[in-house]
């Protein structure tokens, strides 16, 4: 054998040992990834939250007007009835069966419990609510109103010019919205103020003012026994519930329930089980 083809052989021997890494490189299986690269799960949602809790923390006005029920709101405890039974049946159909209601009360400003921990706020809306919170489409039609005696000097709102017109002080701000309502109509009048619906209609009784301002429900709620009759609303109010603002999973919850149980009758029902003078929205 000749020193040339001894070379070739060896040639032909490397070639063949290099294609054999190569191919045995190219079937080897691919190193893991390492902790860094898998995939991790997302982070639970504020509604996953709020349901592996099973309880909706709902921020309500829940304090008990004077006894006497002279002064104040004489549909507080229909009002109260209404939005807790509401929010019970929200309970029910975001969490399930098993679901748990804790209330905690508030004063007027009920949005402020969002930030205190609360899930929702039954509340209602107004122009700046959305500047602080979720809103839900209304559930129930409520307005401030311009009321008066049924059969005295008031029939239409231009009758209360330059006359008195008692407000009723409450957490809807009716000075305001009735001071706005009168100016935008070029209508003059003397604003005084009682303390609640009960106040502004024994103000009203007592000839202290020909028409009062004031919400609504608690003069339905008043009509008959006081022989009130409604003018004009004034501004609505219609209620809602108010969820925070990094939580739109739990809004979109809510307010899926919401069109629910009115498209089912459930709030309606409730309503009448309250007393509550309810008109869907």
């Amino acid at each position: 054998m000749d020193a040339g083809s001894s070379l070739t052989r060896v040639r032909a021997g490397v070639v063949a040992l290099l294609v054999g890494l190569v191919v045995a490189c190219g079937s080897a299986p691919a190193a893991p990834l390492t902790s860094s690269a898998r995939t991790t799960g997302s982070p639970a949602s504020e509604l996953d939250k709020l349901r592996a809790r099973g309880t909706l923390v709902v921020a309500i006005r829940v304090e008990a007007p004077p006894a006497n029920r002279t002064m104040g709101d004489p549909a507080h405890a229909q009002k109260r009835a209404f939005e807790i039974a509401v929010a019970n049946l929200v309970a029910t159909a975001v969490l399930g069966p098993n679901a748990r209601v804790e209330l905690r009360s508030l004063g007027g400003d009920r949005l402020a419990g969002l930030d205190q921990g609360a899930d929702i706020a039954m509340t209602v809306e107004t122009p700046t609510a959305k500047d602080r919170a979720l809103i839900s489409s209304p559930y129930a039609a409520s307005a401030v109103v311009l009321a008066a005696r049924d059969g005295g000097p008031v029939g239409r709102v231009d009758d209360v010019a330059n006359r008195s017109v008692v407000v009723a002080m409450d957490e809807l701000g009716a000075r305001d919205l009735a001071q706005s309502f009168f100016q935008q109509r070029g209508i003059s009048v003397t604003l005084d103020t009682a303390q609640g619906v009960n106040g502004a209609v024994t103000a009203l009784e007592a000839d202290r003012a020909v028409a009062l301002v004031g919400d609504g429900i608690g003069v339905n709620v008043l009509l008959t026994e006081r022989k009130l009759v409604i003018v004009s609303a004034v501004a609505s109010r219609p209620y809602v519930i108010a969820t925070r603002k990094n939580a739109p999973d739990v809004a979109a919850a809510v307010d899926a329930a919401l069109k629910a149980a009115l498209a089912s009758g459930a709030i309606r029902v409730e309503a009448a089980k309250a007393g509550f003078p309810y008109q869907a929205p």
